[in-house]
């Protein structure tokens, strides 16, 4: 696999990461909890639900007025079999690790259920996430708060190396690594509502 890298230089002394991986499980060989006969896992919700949100960030970000870090993004191969992708990336990063100001990670979110929550890890690994959250006001997520930045995906990489990360995920459920995780379950306004207001953040 590869890692597939966009960078949005803004000429800034810092750099924010914005991730999701790419890979899936394929005829499900490998980490599959399907058990009728050999079938395509599409991954919809895990990952491309986060890819979707790395290439709207990417659009948005290349567009904005916030100058001030500059952004990195990268979907991550290798996910699956044990966040390869992004420990050969923070081994080989592209720019000087203390010069990255935080992490952002996005694996599943694209199942938004009707009570809106999302889940936001991290929010304790920086002393000024909490305050950030506190001044954004989004009617449309009911966001649950984790202090912690641990967690099994790529943004774990990032955490154990001591920079600030925040994940989001709208959830675990019933097709999570079977083949009905498909496009047609998406919830396409909710994955919206993420992103922007991840964008905010």
């Amino acid at each position: 696999g590869r890692n597939v890298v966009g960078f949005i230089d803004n000429k800034a002394p810092y750099t924010v990461i914005i991730g999701a991986h790419y890979d899936h499980l394929g005829y499900g060989e490998h980490g599959s909890l399907h058990s009728g006969d050999r079938a395509i896992h599409n991954g919809a919700d895990d990952n491309a639900s986060g890819v979707t949100g790395l290439l709207f960030l990417a659009e948005t970000l290349s567009k904005s007025r916030y100058k001030k870090n500059n952004y990195l993004l990268v979907a991550f191969s290798g996910e699956e079999l044990g966040l390869l992708g992004s420990k050969y990336f923070l081994e080989n990063a592209p720019v000087p690790t203390d010069k990255i100001n935080y992490m952002i990670n996005m694996d599943m979110i694209g199942r938004l259920r009707a009570e809106s929550k999302l889940a936001v890890s991290g929010v304790g690994t920086s002393p000024v996430f909490e305050k950030v959250m506190d001044g954004i006001k989004y009617p449309d997520l009911d966001i649950k708060r984790e202090l912690s930045g641990a967690g099994p995906s790529d943004h774990m990489t990032f955490y154990q190396s001591g920079i600030p990360v925040l994940a989001f995920f709208t959830g675990q459920h019933e097709d999570y690594h079977k083949p009905s995780d498909d496009a047609h379950l998406i919830n396409y306004t909710g994955m919206k509502h993420v992103a922007q207001y991840i964008y905010n953040i």
